[in-house]
């Protein structure tokens, strides 16, 4: 499908020049925030020259001050709604089902895999509390709909980077409004969050059980060893949250457990 969100190259933000990086296959979308002031005290002011210089600052940020070699992000989405690539190359890449790699969401210990090989989008100020405006939430979603369509990626892997890192990227608020984005963009494509969720079992192997091993270990419900294969130990924690949250205790993780665990 179509990439069809507008967004600023590179080259028309004015950005330092940087190497190739590796294609990578996509299968989350990150969402992070700049931790920069909100309006009315925001660096790009809402404009589109303002979000021109605030890409090209972060930029000039991520290279001297994290010592990388260009952008950690793959977009950038200012309090305007003005989108701008991130990363070089980025916008080709996910115009052909695919992504570059980044350097927005590394794993920290047993949390998700895959951060830095999908597209990562720093939302421009600071969502601890703060509520985004609605032309920048707007354009997020307007983004997210084209990287679901373009990448193939489902919804329901609209994600934060906290889920991926030690960290409170991408704000308390802005975490908690996920799942609105993600059915806003399940919406508009005319799709649902139940496509593609099979039940997890004994037997079953895979990401989507690293994940369901992670959400059982953060509560509480120790699964054994994270490594996606659903074995014994990972259901006996699943019939445990199972029962704390009043639900049948069958050991296979259905819509109703994936909800109740927050998948």
């Amino acid at each position: 499908m179509a990439f069809t969100a507008k967004v600023i190259t590179t080259e028309e933000w004015g950005a330092i020049s940087a190497r190739s990086f590796e294609r990578t296959v996509p299968k989350f979308i990150v969402i992070h925030h700049t931790n920069n002031q909100n309006p009315p005290n925001d660096s790009s002011k809402g404009t589109v020259e303002g979000g021109k210089k605030l890409a090209r600052d972060i930029q000039k940020f991520h290279i001297d001050g994290n010592g990388w070699s260009d952008s950690g992000h793959n977009f950038l989405n200012t309090t305007g709604g003005v989108l701008l690539e991130g990363r070089h190359g980025t916008l080709n890449a996910v115009k052909q089902g695919m992504c570059v790699r980044s350097a927005h969401a590394k794993q920290d210990g047993n949390r998700l895999a895959g951060g830095n090989q999908s597209p990562g989008i720093e939302n421009e100020g600071n969502f601890m509390t703060f509520n985004m405006g609605q032309k920048q939430w707007d354009s997020l979603v307007e983004l997210c709909v084209s990287l679901c369509e373009s990448c193939n990626i489902n919804p329901k892997n609209i994600r934060g980077h906290r889920e991926f890192s030690n960290t409170d990227c991408p704000g308390d608020w802005l975490f908690s409004q996920l799942p609105r984005l993600r059915q806003e963009v399940a919406d508009k494509l005319g799709t649902t969050l139940e496509d593609d969720q099979p039940l997890l079992k004994l037997g079953s192997i895979g990401q989507d059980v690293i994940e369901l091993q992670q959400k059982l270990a953060d509560k509480g419900f120790s699964p054994g060893r994270i490594d996606g294969d659903f074995g014994e130990n990972t259901r006996q924690a699943v019939i445990a949250f199972q029962r704390s949250v009043g639900l049948t205790d069958d050991g296979i993780v259905g819509p109703d457990t994936r909800k109740a665990l927050g998948l």
